[in-house]
């Protein structure tokens, strides 16, 4: 089988982990990225993956390019979009002429891109991508592993096909690559997540575990997962289970109905997995970074909007956050009663 050329546009926390696993099993590897600082470091010292065990370092050697530099990286085989998603609209079409006429993209990002990444380079191109890892930038040339890459892929028609396969084998094997055949419901899944977790923990300030252990900052978190689940069976997915929980059981007790004290006890059962972290939502918020609020409970309230689904919680958090980003509110616990007024 001939090497495909991967190229990694975006080598923060997950992109610089994804191509750091390349790279360090030997694939054909580029990276492209905006921060001067982290180029030239993975330029000069190479990209160090620290973790996922305590002690463990490994360093790789891989071409770097900032983003003004595009033009130089050669023929693209597989486009691993990893920078914020927000960043598509202009990241992608900057790399399109270097794509090859049969090359695959993936967004191994937040939110649901591949309308747009469709759009922008060809439905043909794209394929499905949940990330199912969690990883950090902490400094020029360096990146945190949480634990083992895990990612998910499939064609958006359910289909199982040869290039599947292909990419599978070209991300391996450091990367667990797992092939779906409803990778509509898996990305739902995902988005659904991040609705019940990032956002409220961004308005709410703490950890990210905070919203599954303590009721208030719970009950908002299950109100914003129900009405995502029902945007997305709206639009016809099958989501797949959100953290082991059925997305009907959110769907339903989320709002208040039959199970809804089951599932809190489910959903704040699951708080251990997360250990401390933040999420990066409130870190970017800490950082003075713009967050990615409008792929998360943003596109929600824009989908209700357009089906006809009232989606209160998800409105009131993002109105939040776009107050906190614009610093007319300040994230913490005094914004808990303000969000539990509007679900009544």
């Amino acid at each position: 089988m001939v090497m495909m050329h991967v190229v990694v546009a975006g080598a923060g926390g997950i992109g610089g982990v994804i191509a750091g696993e390349i790279a360090l099993a030997g694939g054909e590897l580029s990276v492209v990225d905006g921060w001067s600082d982290h180029v030239a470091a993975i330029q000069r010292d190479g990209l160090r993956l620290v973790g996922p065990a305590p002690g463990v370092e490994r360093t790789t050697r891989l071409p770097a390019w900032h983003t003004s530099e595009c033009q130089q990286v050669s023929s693209i085989d597989v486009l691993v979009l990893a920078a914020k998603a927000f960043d598509n609209q202009w990241l992608a079409p900057l790399l399109a002429p270097q794509l090859a006429a049969d090359a695959t993209v993936i967004s191994a990002q937040n939110g649901v891109n591949e309308p747009l990444l469709a759009q922008l380079l060809g439905p043909e191109r794209v394929i499905g991508t949940v990330v199912l890892f969690a990883a950090a930038a902490t400094g020029p040339g360096q990146v945190r592993l949480d634990w083992r890459p895990t990612l998910q892929i499939g064609e958006l028609d359910g289909t199982h096909t040869d290039r599947l396969d292909q990419v599978s084998t070209e991300l391996g094997p450091g990367i667990d690559v797992e092939v779906s055949e409803n990778i509509w419901g898996a990305i739902w899944s995902k988005l659904v997540m991040n609705c019940m977790s990032n956002p409220v923990n961004a308005t709410l300030g703490g950890r990210a575990r905070d919203c599954r252990e303590q009721p208030g900052p719970r009950r908002v978190s299950l109100a914003c997962g129900s009405e995502a689940v029902a945007i997305g069976q709206a639009r016809g997915h099958h989501i797949e289970p959100v953290s082991g929980i059925e997305a009907e059981r959110i769907l339903v007790g989320g709002a208040g109905g039959p199970g809804a004290a089951d599932l809190a006890a489910q959903w704040e059962a699951t708080a251990a997995e997360l250990g401390d972290v933040k999420g990066s939502m409130p870190t970017d918020i800490e950082r003075g970074h713009k967050t990615e609020i409008d792929s998360f409970s943003g596109f929600i309230s824009r989908e209700g909007k357009r089906l006809g689904i009232p989606t209160p919680a998800n409105n009131a958090v993002f109105q939040m956050v776009q107050e906190i980003e614009a610093g007319a509110r300040l994230p913490g616990p005094q914004n808990l009663d303000e969000l539990l007024r509007v679900l009544g």
